[in-house]
């Protein structure tokens, strides 16, 4: 075998072992496959954030430590909250938010890529109790067109997106979304 050759073959195996080191230092997202989107244990039918639709399901990693599955809260209406810390508005709603969880509905808080030690601070200033997850690549949130904060979807207790609020809500608006869910649960 002449130099040329050899130098050529040297050459691809080089590039050959750069392209495995590669792809496994991706090793794909580098994410934990059971946080993020998951399927439902049966499938319920068309899924999206749309009203009429059921909503994507979900399991994400609690700030306070467990986790939550969209899945196992259903039975019962949610009202699902996309928030970050630095957003005012989600700020603001968050003691309003807070005071209905428990009477007749769920509120579960999703954090826009942010860890666990803000968001526990966020529910300190705020005195937000209900269950806040972390939804750490933002995969959850654009799944639910939260491209903007806060949004707020009011599920069913079947799954089904009833409403998609964008922008803040407020305590008159949150009466009007329990008294609209009356007989839902």
């Amino acid at each position: 075998m002449n130099l040329a050759h050899r130098a050529s073959n040297v050459s691809l195996s080089a590039v050959l072992g750069l392209i495995l080191i590669l792809s496994g230092c991706a090793g794909g997202s580098g994410e934990d496959p059971t946080f993020g989107l998951v399927n439902y244990p049966e499938s319920p039918g068309e899924i999206s954030a749309q009203p009429g639709d059921f909503a994507p399901n979900f399991r994400l990693e609690l700030a306070d430590g467990g986790e939550i599955e969209l899945a196992d809260e259903l039975g019962t209406p949610i009202l699902l909250n996309f928030f970050a810390s630095w957003c005012t508005n989600c700020k603001e709603e968050m003691s309003a938010l807070d005071a209905i969880d428990g009477q007749g509905v769920r509120v579960i808080g999703i954090d826009f890529q942010e860890g666990e030690d803000t968001v526990l601070a966020l529910a300190e200033e705020t005195g937000a109790t209900f269950p806040m997850a972390l939804d750490r690549n933002g995969k959850v949130s654009r799944e639910y067109r939260a491209t903007s904060l806060p949004v707020t979807l009011v599920i069913g207790p079947d799954g089904r997106v009833l409403e998609y609020i964008k922008g803040p809500v407020d305590e008159a608006q949150l009466a009007e979304i329990l008294a609209s869910l009356e007989g839902e649960s």
